[in-house]
């Protein structure tokens, strides 16, 4: 589709997959909902210089009641575990390097996951309203906390030769890292990249449309003193930050993705 590739291109990270807001109770009762049962490896060979390697990720089961929500899962998968993390880069390459064993590389990737005590504890609590809507939800954020969130995501990371901005809304590529929040939004985090995708994964997006005229309205606004392409860069990243934080437009679709999926979520969204 025209409008992911210009002007800008928007990177998608995992499948993009249409949130399903009904859930089957019944399927519920007869599945686990640990990493292990709702995850799999996905190895990917690839040529380096005329040998076959291997990398792998992370992905839901196929059929698995979670599916239509995956989105809020992967995000922690990718921004939660250890094995993620730069200093664990090492440890992948080890485990990729057992290609063609793909039964092996699979069963230690898919472990690495099992075993990260911080990983589970979020995953199970974003889990446990699936099996009990009413659970006591301790956390609560406000509007204007979900839209900072959020604008971290439409991320503005290069300047092409013609001065045109090139951004990404990423599960990994991100402004998250840069926010240094005191808090801790990851349930937020999660949230909002599963919100932003809902509106983004339709044919006509009306998020998509409203970040495309943001950022070039940034771009004509800091092209006219433009300096160094570094310092130029860097103002528009602040300021379309800065814009998506204040759009009603993403606003109403983020918020509207939390009415229908209240039920499901493990915090409130207070006002």
């Amino acid at each position: 589709m025209i409008k992911y590739i210009i002007p800008l291109l928007l990177i998608f990270c995992f499948s993009c997959q249409t949130n399903e807001t009904e859930i089957d109770n019944e399927k519920i009762s007869r599945q686990h909902f640990s990493i292990a049962d709702q995850v799999t490896i996905q190895v990917y060979p690839y040529d380096h210089e005329g040998e076959t390697k291997a990398s792998a990720m992370p992905e839901f089961q196929p059929e698995g009641v979670l599916t239509g929500f995956s989105k809020r899962f992967e995000y922690l998968l990718m921004n939660v575990s250890r094995i993620h993390l730069p200093e664990a880069s090492d440890r992948r390459k080890e485990i990729w390097s057992l290609f063609p064993d793909t039964a092996e590389l699979k069963e230690l990737y898919l472990n690495e996951y099992i075993q990260d005590e911080k990983l589970t504890t979020y995953f199970d609590e974003t889990i446990a309203p699936f099996l009990n809507p009413n659970i006591v939800r301790d956390r609560t954020y406000t509007s204007d906390e979900v839209m900072e969130v959020a604008s971290k995501f439409f991320y503005c990371d290069k300047v092409e030769e013609d001065t045109s901005v090139q951004a990404h809304v990423c599960i990994g590529l991100n402004g998250v890292g840069e926010a240094k929040w005191k808090e801790d939004y990851t349930f937020l985090e999660a949230f909002c990249f599963e919100g932003i995708f809902h509106d983004l994964d339709k044919d006509s997006s009306k998020v998509w449309d409203s970040f495309i005229s943001l950022q070039e309205e940034s771009c004509r606004l800091y092209k006219v003193d433009l300096v160094t392409l570094d310092q130029y860069l860097e103002d528009v990243k602040l300021d379309v930050f800065e814009k998506m934080k204040n759009d009603s437009i993403l606003k109403t679709k983020l918020l509207e993705y939390y009415e229908m999926n209240k039920s499901n979520l493990a915090f409130t969204i207070a006002d």
